[in-house]
Formats: C-alpha cells, structure tokens, sequence
C-alpha cells in the first residue's frame, strides 16, 4: 500500500498519519491470537506499580514468526519506505498492554529523547508505527499526541529524580510510569495552545503512524475495555546508534540491522 502525496504531507505537517480500518478482523484477530500465545514470561516484560499488572511486553517478535511477518507486511513497509527511504531495519517492537482499570499513565515525552540519550541515536528519523489490538475509544487511554510538535526537535526535558538520585537506572526506567525523560507543564502547554491534542480513537485494525519527536502521552485506564497497543518503529540504517556504553539489551532496541522488504499481502492470512 503506497501513501498519497497528500497523505506523505500530511505526516511531515502534523508528524502524524491516523489510518481506521487498517487491517482487516481476521488479520486482527491473528494477532489477537498470537499474542495470547506468547510466554507469560519473557525478558523484556515491565510491570504496573501493583507488581501484578502487565504494563508492556517488548521484543515478543522474537519468539512469534506471525509478528516477525507483520513487521514486513506490505501494508506497514510500503508507506514506511516511501517516509524514510528503502533500506530500512527495525529497531523496537512492543507491546503497550494499557490493561482494563489497572493501566497507568504515559507521561508527556518525546520517543527520540530516550533514544539520543540511551542509545546514541544520531537523528530522530525514525517512525513509530501503532497498531490498534482493541478498539480504542474515549474512556480506555487513548493515545494523546500534539499536532506538530516534531518541529520543535529535541525540547528540553526533565529527568525523573528517581534516575538523577541513582535509582532506577536500569531499562525498565524507561518504560515504566515515571518515565526517565519527561517534558515539563509549561512546555506541554506552549505547544498545546499552537498545535492542541489529538486523541485517534477506532476500531481494532486501526494504524497510526508517528514521528519519533512528537510530544505523546496516555491517560491511565479506569474503563472496564484493554486497550493494548502494538508498536513497531522503523529506522533508516544511515541512522543506526552508536551506544556511548554497554547497548541496551536486543529485546529493548534491535541490534539486527537486516533491511526489511514487504511480504505478500496476505502474509498474515497464510497464518490462519
């Protein structure tokens, strides 16, 4: 599937491109099914703070051939080429579970900060790409975005004192509730009053595609509907980081720099 000029414009414009209806319910329902297939466990799992919710699986494509297939699936690599160029890899795949009554919040950042400072990543080229497993609506956390904030690069941000004091400096800091890199109220604000907030909200099968510097966030979940969220980001290889330590572990940020090519349109379909 090729995106429109307009489309391509659209996304440069607001660093943003919400697509309902993406996928189809059997290609849902797929995935659906492979994700309730996975380990209970894996390395890569974060929890809620009760210790007992699932806040995010990442890196579960390693142990699933059908999400390994859904990376390059013409419908996601196609438009993904056009935005970044052909010779593209993949850098992260994961899950945001955002569970019924118990997921909690996303602060305000921006993917990129976390990126540059963690991984050494030398531009914020690449694109988030955020399929629907549920249907997302207004009351279960929908994904909150500032129409373009990308512009505005790298902003300054606040580093959570849990990571200032020493404390929480592994990878889950990064991912879970405090977030390690946050931007400040009065920065949210600025950008809100230029750009507002757009919340997508559709059926499961739904797609946004996003950019690595735009300003996002998440309400926590006290609806009785899950709203989990697959993530995959893609990255140019003439971005590739160059970790100024010890990299973050493969299941985190992908060190498998294979170029991605699209699969059969029905690849997804082959697997029922």
């Amino acid at each position: 599937m090729k995106l429109t000029q307009n489309q391509i414009q659209q996304y440069e414009e607001e660093g943003m491109l919400f697509l309902p209806n993406y996928f189809s319910k059997t290609e849902v329902s797929t995935l659906q099914e492979e994700l309730s297939r996975l380990p209970e466990k894996t390395p890569g799992q974060i929890m809620e703070k009760d210790n007992q919710t699932v806040r995010a699986v990442h890196g579960v494509h390693i142990h699933s051939k059908v999400f390994q297939n859904l990376i390059q699936h013409p419908l996601l690599l196609e438009p993904i080429q056009q935005l970044l160029g052909n010779s593209v890899y993949l850098y992260q795949f994961k899950i945001n579970m955002k569970a019924a009554f118990t997921g909690d919040v996303w602060p305000w950042h921006q993917d990129y900060a976390f990126w540059y400072e963690e991984d050494g990543m030398p531009e914020p080229r690449p694109v988030n790409v955020g399929i629907f497993l549920d249907e997302v609506n207004q009351f279960n956390g929908p994904l909150y975005l500032i129409s373009g904030s990308h512009k505005e690069g790298l902003i300054q941000f606040d580093t959570h004192r849990s990571a200032v004091e020493g404390k929480d400096i592994s990878w889950e800091a990064n991912v879970s509730a405090n977030l390690k890199y946050c931007l400040d109220n009065a920065t949210i604000t600025r950008l809100v009053e230029r750009g507002g907030i757009i919340a997508p909200v559709g059926c499961a099968g739904s797609v946004l595609f996003f950019h690595s510097n735009l300003a996002h966030s998440s309400v926590p979940n006290i609806s009785p509907y899950p709203r989990r969220l697959l993530l995959i980001t893609y990255n140019s290889i003439e971005n590739i980081p160059r970790p100024y330590g010890k990299p973050r572990p493969e299941f985190l940020v992908s060190q498998d720099y294979t170029l991605l090519q699209p699969l059969e349109n029905d690849v997804l379909l082959q697997q029922v």
